[in-house]
């Protein structure tokens, strides 16, 4: 027998046995995965609602359960108080029960990682000033004839802080517990003046009605202010009627307050067209904190409508 020949069986052997132990080390790796392997998890410190207790008690949790570190957000979002202390971030006695979280954490063997939340990304800190923190971007919109010189003065854009537009800041919470909101600080300055030409023919304003027969006033409902509104219960239809054919290829809806931040719709709008005496499905509008645009083919007709779902929450 050659040599060849007698090694093979040895070489077959050795494999055979390195099975059993390869699979034990895998079953291991997932029974007790090493530090770089375990899940971490975000560590909310929500508006202040912050104590020593709560800190060891979270910090034991993440530790008996397998968590392998954590990373720390500071944030707000109108949370109330609900401690008896509110740590104000930044002050002595929030970095006091932050020092006492990290050290707590490295004794643990727990990664801590820092997230620069407070203000996103460092720009809301009590010590920014609100001229230079973040700010959102708002219009206004005069229209004037083309073709000569425009003396007048033009429609001054929102100056509220809020999440769109001149939507103000709506504390789901405060509404339901009837908590104070702090006042936001304001800061305002012009960008610049663009003049964009348009072409084709404005639309004229439709009259509005609900399809039990109730008329909406247009002043409320096509005024441009996000903080004027007629309420619609749930599965109710909003009818525009233009009194003539008329093509439009895109729609605007905005609902009050209807859906805070990180929360979900509470309904999804449909829009339709009236053709040949039945109702064509245009698309879903998907509600979100500013005001929706749905795009579509041009399409003619006389009158137009907004159909509601059940609501969920507010």
């Amino acid at each position: 027998m050659s040599l060849f020949r007698r090694m093979l069986p040895v070489m077959l052997a050795s494999v055979a046995l390195a099975q059993p132990v390869l699979a034990d080390e895998l079953r291991k790796g997932f029974e007790t995965p090493p530090n770089a392997a375990r899940p971490r998890v975000w560590w909310h410190w929500m508006n202040g609602n912050v104590t020593k207790d709560g800190i060891e008690k979270d910090l034991a949790w993440m530790e008996k359960i397998g968590i392998g570190g954590l990373q720390n957000f500071d944030a707000n979002l109108q949370t109330p108080q609900i401690v008896d202390k509110r740590l104000v971030y930044m002050d002595p006695a929030w970095k006091d029960a932050f020092r006492h979280a990290v050290t707590l954490a490295d004794q643990k063997g727990l990664e801590f990682a820092i997230a620069a939340s407070p203000g996103w990304s460092e720009t809301g800190g009590p010590w920014v000033k609100p001229e230079d923190g973040m700010k959102k971007l708002v219009w206004s919109e005069t229209v004037v004839p083309g073709g000569k010189r425009f003396s007048g003065k033009l429609a001054p854009p929102p100056s509220v802080t809020g999440p769109f537009q001149g939507a103000t800041i709506w504390d789901p919470i405060a509404g339901l517990t009837g908590a104070s909101v702090e006042t936001p600080p304001q800061a305002s300055g012009p960008v610049g003046v663009y003049a964009v030409s348009v072409g084709g023919v404005a639309l004229p304003v439709p009259s509005f009605s609900l399809d039990d027969g109730s008329a909406v006033p247009a002043s409320v409902v096509a005024d441009g202010n996000l903080e004027t509104a007629h309420t619609v219960k749930p599965n109710a239809a909003l009818i525009l009627d233009y009194g003539k054919p008329v093509t439009v290829r895109s729609a605007n809806l905005y609902l009050l307050h209807a859906k805070a931040p990180f929360g979900d719709s509470p309904t999804t709008p449909v829009l339709e067209a009236e053709q040949d005496g039945q109702w064509t499905k245009l698309g879903d509008v998907l509600i979100s904190e500013a005001s929706t645009t749905l795009s579509f083919p041009a399409t003619t007709a006389r009158r137009f409508r907004v159909t509601f779902g059940p609501f969920s929450g507010k």
